[in-house]
């Protein structure tokens, strides 16, 4: 470790040590803080929420784990007047109670904060709702990616996944490897004449069927969720390239499952470690679980729909709201600050849930080191491609800007669910929508 990161890390020691004095001047104050995520998130969040009680003892956090149904049991909170202090929120929700007035502007935060400079954090993880109106940043910094079992693929005779932008792999070249790392119960792959693809073991790819899966590629070819003159934008050719390639892997080439074949399933890390599928494509969050797991493997870049895409990667869809109810705002404020910054969080980091918000984490080597380097969430090549894509090729989701995207997504699931059941086209499904999604676009939020 650097002399200077140990300066800092021992400034925030004295820091903590002193706050912690003057905390025992002030009055009891409890947070309610809500979140979702695995069990291994629950306890890193948890131990955060420690953390932060240790330097400001004074301040007691309520972690409230809520692992299913979150989004509809938060609009039931915020329905019923019953909303935490701070929690996690998905954008498109956190778009309608700021611009409702349930959530704070952080910009106007942290310009009243002498500690803080808004330059310190990553521009584009700022989440507008309207000009100058920021509810949050992402909850934290995160990047979809591939994450892939390294004994299939030694099994199967492959190459690690590349790990630059700049050699991703072309749709023909994945599906390939796809079809070489699907297995049935033969042990044929899917590339064998004689491979039962009603009875697999092992699929080449798992992905979901939402827009953490598609978006980044769409994206990347050019394409849109709703189109800047206001038009529904997975119907147009740009999408169906991918949304046709992307159905195609399930019901042509057998190398990733159905929406059915999911159910029975567990879940997408635990596919990965178990075998039952060699590539997930997801987002790096998983790495906590794939750590904690002990299965070696190893991390590459999406792949691109053709040669003349570029090379886009997107964040989840989350952030930490404060919530304008809060009888404690200061102290909301100092632990959603506690979260935003990496050397309060660092282990989180270097468990492998989170990245930083802050831009020197992913510029400056010394920072790196400290949590993305070296430790069993980050293996070789993850620098590489995970983090600097996100740095570099970023692009929000959909749901971040688009107005009325809950109420379009319910009718696009449906669609979706569609391709990749071989019941329609991708052409076919999109249509089929376009009349309903259509009087539903208003545009986007304003940043």
């Amino acid at each position: 470790m650097t002399r200077r990161i140990l300066s800092l890390l021992l400034s925030l020691v004295l820091l903590c040590a002193t706050l912690g004095a003057a905390a025992q001047e002030q009055e009891p104050v409890t947070l309610r803080f809500t979140f979702w995520g695995s069990a291994a998130e629950k306890n890193a969040i948890e131990a955060l929420a420690a953390s932060f009680h240790e330097a400001y003892p004074y301040i007691t956090v309520e972690t409230q784990h809520i692992p299913s149904d979150y989004e509809a049991k938060m609009s039931a909170m915020v329905a019923g007047n019953e909303e935490p202090d701070l929690g996690y929120v998905r954008d498109f929700m956190a778009l309608e109670f700021a611009e409702a007035g349930k959530l704070y502007n952080v910009l106007d935060l942290i310009e009243a904060d002498d500690s803080l400079e808004l330059e310190d954090f990553a521009e584009d993880f700022f989440l507008y709702w309207d000009e100058g109106k920021a509810y949050g940043l992402y909850t934290a910094g995160e990047s979809y990616a591939l994450f892939y079992n390294e004994a299939a693929f030694e099994k199967a005779g492959l190459d690690p996944l590349p790990t630059s932008p700049e050699e991703a792999l072309t749709w023909d070249e994945f599906l390939e490897i796809t079809q070489k790392l699907t297995l049935d119960r033969n042990g044929r792959n899917a590339l064998d004449p004689e491979f039962d693809s009603s009875k697999i073991v092992q699929y080449g790819l798992r992905f979901d069927f939402n827009q953490g899966a598609y978006m980044p590629l769409v994206t990347a070819n050019g394409g849109s969720y709703v189109t800047e003159d206001g038009q529904f934008g997975l119907n147009q050719p740009e999408a169906i390239e991918v949304l046709d390639a992307l159905g195609k892997m399930v019901t042509d080439y057998h190398v990733a499952p159905s929406p059915a074949a999911v159910k029975s399933l567990p879940s997408t890390a635990i596919s990965l470690t178990t075998s039952q599928a060699a590539i997930i494509m997801i987002g790096q969050w998983v790495l906590l679980d794939l750590a904690e797991s002990g299965v070696p493997f190893g991390v590459g870049v999406l792949p691109k729909i053709n040669a003349d895409a570029q090379y886009v990667t997107s964040p989840g869809w989350g952030t930490v709201g404060i919530f304008t109810s809060t009888e404690h705002p200061e102290e909301a404020y100092l632990f959603w600050k506690w979260l935003c910054d990496p050397v309060n969080s660092v282990e989180v980091h270097k468990a492998g849930l989170w990245m930083p918000l802050m831009s020197e984490w992913y510029t400056n080597p010394e920072y790196v080191s400290l949590w993305a380097e070296d430790n069993p969430a980050h293996p070789e090549g993850y620098t590489e491609a995970v983090m600097m894509p996100l740095y570099e090729h970023f692009a929000k989701h959909p749901s971040a800007f688009v107005r009325n995207f809950a109420e379009i997504d319910a009718i696009v699931l449906p669609a979706l669910e569609r391709i990749f059941m071989g019941e329609a086209g991708a052409q076919e499904a999109m249509d089929a929508i376009e009349a309903e999604v259509e009087p539903l676009i208003e545009g986007t939020f304003g940043n």
